[in-house]
């Protein structure tokens, strides 16, 4: 995941109330190296648990970030996967909604592009939500919508229930927006993972906005499949490589 022993054009940035425990990049290196556990790995990254002075937290690497060149392109002016995730965590967890607290970025710079990209949050209890934990959620979305916010991707797996409280552990594609479109295309998303999902927003089908999502999200959905009956081939390669 991290190769050598001098790090080379990475950046680090820790937000103000862990800039006395994570000193340098060296340090975060050494941490990152060697995990407590390790707790998920596939196609998008590599999520690992790091204990550290009697604090636990969840560090994310996006491959994603690392293998597509457009995703580097784009971070000229969009930034890294792991500098917006965080950024968008902060700003949730100013505005009192129920996001970990972000600590720190890890970043690679190759001419001005991020190819690399590591965040890191504090951990935090629960297990990821199911279709039963719908209505809690649809609840968050309509929490966060007030705030003028969209998540842009409520599965429920983005969401971490505990015997407290309900907990938004993903929101890497989360964005300031008060567009009742924007609102209901996160509905949709919801309800196309949990159907029936839209009644616990406290809307009906008939809701315009929401046949408007709908219509942008089945458009986008026949895109998808009409490039995979075009290069069949592409795709299937995609879900058969090893990582």
């Amino acid at each position: 995941m991290l190769n050598g022993h001098t790090p080379a054009n990475w950046t680090l940035t820790v937000f103000p109330h862990w800039q006395q425990l994570f000193t340098s990049i060296d340090q975060v290196f050494s941490l990152l190296k060697s995990p407590a556990e390790n707790l998920q790995e596939n196609s998008r990254g590599t999520v690992v648990l790091i204990q550290h002075q009697g604090h636990q937290f969840i560090a994310k690497r996006s491959k994603r970030q690392e293998r597509h060149v457009w995703a580097q392109i784009t971070s000229l002016y969009r930034k890294g996967e792991g500098t917006r995730t965080l950024h968008n965590m902060a700003k949730l967890y100013e505005l009192g909604l129920p996001v970990p607290e972000p600590v720190l970025i890890l970043e690679k710079i190759r001419y001005g592009c991020v190819v690399a990209s590591w965040s890191m949050y504090c951990y935090a209890e629960g297990d990821a939500c199911t279709c039963a934990d719908a209505p809690q959620i649809a609840a968050m979305l309509k929490q966060m919508h007030q705030h003028g916010w969209v998540h842009r991707d409520p599965h429920v797996k983005n969401f971490l229930k505990n015997a407290e409280c309900l907990a938004i552990i993903d929101c890497a594609r989360a964005r300031p927006w008060r567009s009742r479109r924007a609102q209901m295309y996160d509905v949709v998303l919801l309800n196309n993972c949990c159907p029936g999902s839209l009644v616990y927003y406290g809307i009906t089908e008939a809701d315009w906005w929401y046949r408007l999502a709908k219509t942008q999200n089945n458009l986008l959905q026949f895109w998808r499949r009409a490039k995979r009956a075009v290069n069949p081939w592409r795709y299937q390669n995609r879900r058969e490589t090893p990582e």
